[in-house]
């Protein structure tokens, strides 16, 4: 297997849950604010809570939209895969440092350990990509026709 073919079944793994957020974006209230009283107990569930929960799972979803399309053609969406790689293992690792300056130890909930989970799996496929990018030349093969 070829770091290119590698990097589009990865893309296609991370595709195919982040397409399924879009199943939660559009889940009934009622589930939404069990789900977020069962993460943390007593949480507000107002609008500022359901806009921020459902523009994130869109925004998942969205993302898994673009992975599957770029795994399509991993040459042309290369500069594309590098921008998704590096603002992953950026984003993320501001995500974890702010998530551990701001939440003290005693008010680390079942739903803090969930956010951190998220930031550590993102951080993971980030690298991954990373290390996928890496082993893929920037330039085409000789022989290899040159996308337009």
């Amino acid at each position: 297997m070829t770091a290119e073919s590698g990097l589009k079944w990865f893309l296609r793994i991370i595709a195919i849950p982040a397409i399924l957020a879009f199943l939660a974006a559009v889940m009934p209230q009622s589930w939404l604010v069990y789900w977020a009283n069962r993460a943390a107990p007593g949480t507000p569930t107002g609008i500022l809570f359901t806009y921020l929960a459902r523009m994130l799972m869109g925004m998942y979803g969205l993302t898994g939209l673009l992975c599957l399309m770029m795994s399509t053609d991993i040459r042309r969406y290369l500069p594309l895969i590098w921008v998704l790689g590096a603002a992953s293992v950026v984003g993320t690792i501001i995500g974890l440092i702010a998530l551990f300056a701001t939440v003290p130890p005693d008010h680390r909930t079942v739903f803090f350990w969930v956010v951190f989970g998220d930031f550590a799996e993102g951080l993971a496929q980030g690298v991954l990509l990373v290390v996928f990018l890496l082993h893929i030349p920037s330039r085409p093969r000789k022989n290899e026709p040159v996308a337009v």
